[in-house]
């Protein structure tokens, strides 16, 4: 394939992590939390500029749900919702916290660790098998939430319960776990078929086959979680409370996904912040095997019509050199610079 083959490398690790969301649940697996020192920049790609976290969280503590997406192993992202509880909470004594980390099922375990001192790594034992594989990363956000006494909801369904219909369809599960399926999962926004059909060719497993389970699937937790979220606003007692919800990019982006189904069951006011990837996302040598070297261009996404959220929270992308520059002009001058030395 043509084009600049550092490109296609980022572009295949932003992509990647969708396949946790869906079959394989790779991440958090082994990768590690990676972490650069940079200071990010928000940008508010409404008004098109930089603006502090300050003023995006005085803009995010007016409404009712603040959505903070992530990429599940980059500690960057975790640092910023820590930051945004933080900031939220200094706004608004009325938060509670959702996170897809958990599953729904997991709720009792969640709120009896919340009212011990005990450590994440006892609520991670306590959570049995099924449980979030890096959940120690998290580790600041849950201590906060306990600290400041808010609580947490949880948000997923069984893992196990979504390879199955990836893997097999609807026809593959028991009556019983058609049961606990959420409501109204079809139909799929087009648009967002169309985004995951782009992002899931990076999987070999993937190539040439109908990606159709998979969809329904990646729809499924969509559906799950937006349900919880709903249940949960119906029955909060504030009504002038916010939901911090933290959940994977991937269902997040665009809006699409999780925001959109909860839009069409309750009437709230939401925000989207999304930080970016950056270069910062290390893909194990599990994930490298199963993955297709793809390219995803600006002009393949023009057929999505609204910003891929309200806020980006950014840092300058790490070039194939191991420099970290946000300026292509800039990388450029470095490499003139070099064949003059030469």
């Amino acid at each position: 394939m043509g084009g600049n083959p550092g490109v296609r490398a980022e572009t295949l690790k932003s992509i990647f992590t969708i396949l946790s969301i869906v079959t394989f649940c790779f991440c958090g697996q082994k990768t590690p939390c990676s972490m650069r020192e940079n200071t990010s920049t928000i940008v508010d790609l409404l008004l098109g500029e930089p603006v502090t976290l300050e003023t995006a969280l005085d803009d995010m503590s007016q409404v009712r749900v603040v959505y903070v997406g992530e990429f599940h192993t980059i500690a960057r992202h975790h640092e910023l919702q820590e930051e945004i509880l933080r900031g939220l909470v200094q706004r608004n004594r009325n938060v509670s916290l959702a996170m897809e980390m958990f599953n729904s099922d997991q709720q009792p375990v969640v709120d009896k660790w919340l009212s011990t001192r005990e450590s994440v790594s006892a609520l991670a034992e306590n959570l049995g098998s099924d449980r979030w594989t890096n959940l120690l990363d998290y580790s600041g956000l849950l201590l906060k939430a306990r600290d400041f006494h808010i609580p947490v909801a949880a948000l997923n369904i069984s893992s196990e319960l979504v390879r199955k219909v990836s893997r097999g369809g609807l026809n593959s599960l028991s009556e019983t776990e058609r049961s606990i399926l959420p409501p109204n999962v079809e139909p799929i926004n087009p648009d967002y078929a169309r985004l995951l059909s782009l992002k899931l060719k990076v999987h070999r497993a993937f190539q040439g086959k109908t990606l159709d389970r998979v969809i329904y699937a990646q729809a499924l937790r969509d559906a799950a979680m937006a349900s919880n979220i709903i249940r949960y606003l119906n029955g909060s007692e504030s009504k002038d409370g916010i939901l911090m919800v933290i959940a994977g990019n991937g269902h997040l982006n665009y809006g699409l996904g999780v925001p959109e189904r909860v839009k069409h069951g309750i009437d709230v006011t939401s925000r989207i912040i999304l930080p970016s990837e950056s270069g910062e996302l290390e893909l194990s040598e599990a994930e490298k095997r199963e993955a297709v070297d793809i390219e995803i261009s600006h002009e393949d996404l023009k057929f999505i019509r609204q910003p891929i959220a309200d806020y980006l929270s950014v840092i300058p992308i790490k070039s194939n050199d191991g420099d970290e520059n946000g300026d292509s002009w800039n990388v450029a001058e470095k490499h003139q610079d070099k064949e003059r030395k030469q």
